[in-house]
């Protein structure tokens, strides 16, 4: 039977983002026949322990991960935060995200948000498996930057060659179903960097919720951020928890790539 692995997923953990509990997902995904389940809390990986035990506890593997927040520099007090998801692929993997975690945590990387450099990004090792995440990931946001200064004829090369590292270490270029224009061209930008740079598509949900009724809350909860509500309605962004045959048809919806390409993608989540 097609199935499919969350590994972009948000719980109440993710503060202020999620209002749905590690246990309601757990208990979907076994209830969908998911073998395993991964979480990637924004810049934390708050309850751990917790989520390891009671996935053991139900018979489904748990996947160790984080959505990593990434700058360009600490030198300057840029809130840039950058999204990429760091999955821990073995002890040492586990060991060594861990370590990430805590020094993104320390005074001198913080600024909003827990922090690690490009340069820091770029050191990290083969234990840990490297994946682009969302829109709001460095190679969307740094392709806009190189469209920009293509146009007005004014390249910075120390930007472009930094670009390049950050597509090269990456393991895998993340695809999501989102019928928003953005998502469409970053998809069909990432299916075009994954030709060149030889790195496979990964299909990601971006979990936020188990259901609507958990998005309603996810929504109300957002009201109480400085900046107000993200807008993830206006932009199509449905955040809830996907069975397989649900992500399939919103990728056929979006129409973005071919659906061979599409599936492969899935295939490769799974593989990971």
């Amino acid at each position: 039977m097609d199935n499919y692995v969350c590994y972009h997923l948000h719980t109440m953990d993710s503060l202020l983002d999620s209002c749905t509990n590690y246990k309601d997902y757990i208990d979907y995904a076994i209830e969908l026949g998911q073998k395993a389940i991964g979480f990637s809390e924004h810049g934390n990986i708050y309850n751990w322990v917790s989520k390891w035990a009671y996935c053991k506890e139900k018979g489904i593997k748990y996947i160790h991960g984080i959505e990593i927040y990434l700058t360009e520099t600490l030198e300057e007090k840029i809130r840039d935060n950058y999204h990429t998801i760091l999955i821990a692929k073995n002890k040492e993997g586990f060991k060594e995200l861990n370590t990430l975690y805590f020094l993104s945590t320390r005074p001198d990387h913080i600024y909003y948000k827990p922090r690690l450099t490009f340069d820091e990004f770029l050191d990290i090792s083969d234990n840990i498996i490297k994946i682009s995440a969302c829109v709001q990931s460095p190679l969307n946001k740094w392709y806009k930057k190189i469209v920009q200064s293509e146009q007005t004829s004014c390249i910075d090369e120390n930007v472009r060659n930094k670009y390049i590292s950050l597509l090269q270490k990456y393991d895998y270029y993340e695809i999501q179903y989102h019928n928003m224009q953005e998502q469409i061209e970053y998809n069909q930008f990432l299916y075009d960097m994954s030709q060149i740079y030889n790195k496979p598509l990964i299909a990601a949900t971006d979990t936020h919720s188990l259901n609507s009724y958990k998005a309603e809350c996810r929504t109300i909860l957002q009201y109480g951020k400085t900046d107000g509500v993200w807008g993830d309605e206006e932009n199509e962004c449905d955040l809830t928890y996907k069975s397989y045959d649900e992500l399939v048809k919103a990728f056929e919806i979006q129409n973005s790539l071919p659906m061979d390409i599409v599936l492969q993608a899935i295939e490769n989540t799974n593989r990971v």
